[in-house]
């Protein structure tokens, strides 16, 4: 049996009891009865992890520019809560294109490292030394829009992304329940919310804030609104930044940046350009880098003090833009122009992390990030031989390559109506050889027909209740269509199909069997 472990200790919180009070009468979370307001959308991690396995994660992720091991760990944790999507929302294996699932009007801004543990009220993530029977971590302070998270050093504190193994325990997903305290959220009596008070296993199901967490963020922060502002993107030339987007004031725009330098535990870590204009009725913001401004997260706060003047939190690198993606191969290289099932293609390459949109031939497809330098896509059909392009845009750019689609060899076989109702026709297609003349047939029998040398058939049981319904000959693009008659077939049976291609050798090759259900 896995160990449930307890996230918060009530001896911890001068506000304990009321974290363990009633939930509200019809949710299942509970609030202490504070928020943050906008001077206190800081955190900052004093990356003090004294295990190697805490800050074994070196890989870059554009998402999260400049910051590895814990430091993204914990960011990513925070970023979950925000008002919609971190970037791209990639960045989190176990949640892809995810990640910032709030909905409220609230953005947290990540001001990067600490010079120290801090106080109850400096809103820092750190570890402290020994343990405490079950508990995993904890939050700490008075609130009133202040806080401190600490993490017990006794735990082998995994810093991501994939989730963790063995006795690990997941940073990230414990640091999301953590800082749910912080923002005002006691814990919810829901099982599977990231604020239930226990976790089984490593935590990493904690991660991902569910159904019950947003209902508790929107309580307190309200839901996004409307003219909260948003950032959709941003471009660097030289030590400019040109940040677009909607709904931000014409006048007295602040402009928020991370800090680049170690901040003392006891100072104001905001990077804030103040009093900035926009142009394009809103739409843009154009504004000078601050010398101190470092990589992380780059927000705009309107003209007002509500929790709805402040944008979304964007990945920002001063040091520029990443480079477009490249793409370094494709596996398989090669596809048949006829698709008997749906193929999945990995493609890989560099700067993947935040990508938006994947086209083969020129059309979307469904796609899955499966690291910063692999993504899959799923193709169910082709245009037929010859080559396609790939296409991967991404926040940076679009990197491109192509696809090889090739001849169905032995032929392949789909049939485009499994459920049909005569006299409706039975539409199939058959992938080949140009050229080659494809022989079609359909039985009631799942019995092999072998004529030795000749032909090895799935159908037809030995020949008795096979039937010849088609020979078309292979186009130039690898394909061939054969529309089937299917009066006077008995309802509710099962029918074979499979084809064999004739070249002018023997044996003649043939396709995986299809089926058609007769009602």
């Amino acid at each position: 049996m896995k160990k449930r472990r307890l996230l918060l200790p009530a001896t911890t919180l001068g506000l304990a009891a009321m974290l363990f009070g009633p939930a509200n009468t019809s949710e299942g979370f509970s609030l202490i009865g504070d928020s943050l307001s906008l001077s206190q959308r800081d955190f900052r991690v004093y990356n003090n992890f004294s295990k190697a396995i805490t800050n074994d994660n070196t890989t870059p992720d554009d998402n999260f520019p400049g910051w590895d091991g814990a430091e993204m760990a914990i960011w990513k944790a925070c970023v979950e809560w925000n008002s919609e999507l971190h970037g791209t929302g990639n960045g989190d294996p176990t949640q892809p294109g995810d990640l910032g699932s709030g909905g409220a009007n609230f953005d947290a801004s990540f001001q990067g490292a600490a010079s120290g543990v801090g106080s109850s009220g400096n809103n820092i993530h750190s570890q402290v030394s020994g343990g405490s029977g079950g508990v995993l971590a904890y939050a700490e302070g008075g609130f009133s829009g202040a806080w401190r998270i600490r993490y017990y050093q006794t735990w082998d504190w995994q810093d991501g992304p994939t989730s963790p193994t063995l006795n690990e325990i997941d940073l990230q997903g414990v640091a999301c329940h953590e800082y749910g305290h912080a923002l005002g959220l006691g814990h919810s009596n829901v099982g599977g919310a990231t604020m239930f008070p226990s976790i089984s296993g490593s935590g990493a199901g904690q991660r991902s804030i569910a159904a019950d967490d947003i209902a508790g963020i929107k309580a307190i922060y309200g839901s996004a609104s409307s003219t909260k502002p948003r950032i959709f993107s941003t471009q660097l030339s030289g030590g400019l930044l040109t940040i677009q987007g909607e709904d931000f004031s014409g006048s007295n725009n602040q402009v928020w940046f991370t800090n680049q330098n170690t901040t003392s535990t006891g100072s104001n870590p905001f990077v804030k350009v103040t009093g900035v204009t926009s142009s394009g009725g809103g739409t843009q913001i154009v504004v000078n880098v601050p010398g101190n401004a470092g990589p992380g997260d780059v927000l705009v706060q309107k003209n007002s003090s509500s929790n709805s003047a402040l944008s979304n939190a964007w990945p920002f690198d001063p040091s520029g833009n990443p480079p477009a993606p490249t793409i370094t191969g494709l596996d398989p290289s090669s596809i048949p122009a006829v698709l008997e099932d749906v193929t999945t293609v990995t493609i890989e390459g560099n700067g993947l992390e935040t990508v938006t949109d994947v086209r083969v031939g020129g059309a979307s497809v469904p796609y899955t990030l499966t690291g910063a330098q692999a993504l899959t896509v799923s193709l169910t059909t082709t245009s037929g031989i010859g080559s396609i392009p790939v296409e991967v845009d991404t926040l940076f750019g679009s990197g491109q390559t192509t696809l090889d689609v090739v001849a169905n060899d032995p032929p392949g076989l789909v049939n485009n109506t499994p459920f049909i109702v005569p006299p409706q026709q039975a539409n199939l297609t058959i992938g080949g050889k140009p050229g080659d003349t494809v022989f079609l047939a359909t039985s009631l029998d799942q019995i092999p027909s072998v004529l030795a040398g000749v032909i090895a058939s799935d159908i037809g049981a030995n020949f008795s209740t096979i039937t010849l319904v088609g020979a078309p000959t292979i186009g130039a693009s690898g394909k061939a269509t054969v529309l089937v008659n299917t009066g006077g077939l008995p309802a509710f049976s099962l029918i074979y199909f499979q084809a064999a291609a004739f070249d002018g050798t023997f044996p003649m090759t043939v396709s995986s069997v299809a089926q058609m259900i007769v009602f």
